[in-house]
């Protein structure tokens, strides 16, 4: 052992240099949770940070299976359990008035390491279903990928659709996302009406009206996957189109960034804060368990 260690001059060195250590990880590893635009009255959020606001929960949970039926959960049993699970990959649009949350909107995601390629992306998961199941949703939390997949995005109430609401939520997310995020797929239904011609990419006119949204952002078609969403949910089809979005050589995605602010947190942060909503859980069951046994006792119990 090097003796100058037990020093005091060395010990101190050493706190320093792993303080130091600890502090530019925190920095090099800080992710963005929220972003607020229109000066703070619309904001993008996760549903995991969402999770106290059971009033939001039920709205948000409404809102996706009347849009998408058995796909709008992912296969979770409602929304409380989605945003346990995978809550990081639900961004919530909210609108906020007299410091009421409203939710608007949200796009689903998930990531996957294939390079902005749709083929691979199928043949690592050949459905909807596949690519959505738990332990895949579980891969995609643990070791990330290059390429997020923008599987759903819902705005929930007729009057926000065509007000911008959506262009501004895709926008906002794709500038939500790391660094080390190049690409971005859709996997867009295609909900063609009876007799209209079939989608042939390299045709614009036969592109349906999801696809020209996202192509209104930058994106390119670069693939039809037919049956990929077998069934389609609530009303809409079962073949879907890949959309993709790629960074630039200076990294900037091709929908233009929103004007926002940006709250991100590092690992120790975002340790620190589910400790304290454990925490807060816990106490407020310990006194409903405190308050349960004065009733039943007749005593009151010093907490």
């Amino acid at each position: 052992m090097n003796k100058s260690l037990l020093r005091p001059a060395g010990g101190v060195l050493v706190a320093a240099s792993a303080l130091g250590a600890a502090a530019w990880h925190e920095l090099e590893h800080r992710r963005v949770y929220r972003a607020e635009l229109q000066d703070g009255e619309l904001r993008v959020e996760r549903l995991r940070d969402l999770r106290p606001d059971s009033q939001a929960l039920a709205t948000i949970e409404e809102a996706l299976r009347r849009e998408w039926g058995s796909f709008g959960l992912l296969g979770f049993d409602d929304v409380a359990q989605m945003a346990r699970e995978c809550g990081d990959f639900v961004l919530v649009a909210s609108s906020f008035t007299g410091g009421q949350r409203r939710p608007k909107g949200c796009v689903q995601v998930t990531l996957a390491d294939v390079h902005g390629d749709p083929e691979a992306l199928a043949s690592a998961s050949p459905s909807f279903d596949m690519l959505t199941s738990r332990e895949a949703m579980r891969r995609a939390r643990r070791k990330g990928g290059d390429t997020v997949v923008m599987l759903q995005l819902t705005i929930f109430s007729q009057e926000d659709r065509g007000s911008g609401l959506g262009s501004l939520l895709r926008n906002a997310v794709l500038h939500m996302l790391p660094e080390d995020v190049k690409y971005a797929l859709t996997t867009t239904p295609l909900d063609l009406a009876p007799g209209s011609a079939r989608v042939d990419l390299a045709q614009p006119a036969t592109w349906t009206p999801a696809m020209r949204f996202h192509a209104r952002g930058g994106a390119e078609p670069v693939a039809l996957l037919p049956g990929y969403k077998a069934s389609g949910g609530a009303g809409h089809g079962g073949d879907v189109a890949v959309m993709k979005y790629s960074r630039t050589a200076t990294g900037a995605w091709p929908a233009e960034r929103p004007e926002m602010r940006v709250r991100s947190r590092g690992p120790l942060q975002e340790r620190a804060v589910r400790a304290g909503r454990f925490a807060s859980r816990y106490g407020r069951r310990l006194r409903g368990g405190l308050r349960l046994r004065e009733r039943l006792t007749g005593r009151r119990t010093a907490a």
